[in-house]
């Protein structure tokens, strides 16, 4: 059975998205456990800011990651599409935080798992702004 986490892929009005470079060193979206009493969207909202400082507003979903973390413990991360704004406020314990160019965030991204959520992240937001009127 797998431990059950949310997470968010924020992106600024600018284009810009939110990683966080985590206890290992590694550039990743900010995620996080499920708290008692907690649904899938107010955890990944909670990590986001409590992560970041950022406030995001969900503006879709996106598909799912599995992965084993270092102990062993499966993880399944139900990941959600943000917009959000504000200066970034790092969270203790981690080594890093900010808005990167998705070009920059391609790059710089440690897991496979991570850039295949980008492009899915930039292409949804490609097919909502083309279906504005």
């Amino acid at each position: 059975m797998s431990v059950l986490g949310a997470g968010g892929v924020v992106i600024s009005s600018e284009g810009q998205v939110l990683l966080i470079r985590d206890r290992q060193g590694f550039w990743v979206f900010p995620k996080g456990h499920l708290d008692q009493g907690e649904n899938l969207q107010q955890t990944a909202l909670r990590e986001v800011e409590e992560e970041t400082g950022i406030q995001g507003k969900i503006i879709g979903q996106l598909s799912p990651t599995h992965y084993s973390n270092n102990k062993g413990v499966a993880r399944e991360i139900h990941w959600f599409l943000m917009r959000g704004e504000g200066e970034v406020r790092l969270e203790r314990g981690l080594n890093g935080a900010g808005f990167f160019p998705l070009e920059e965030a391609r790059r710089i991204l440690a897991f496979p798992d991570d850039l295949a959520l980008l492009d899915e992240a930039t292409q949804a937001l490609r097919k909502a702004h083309s279906a504005k009127p």
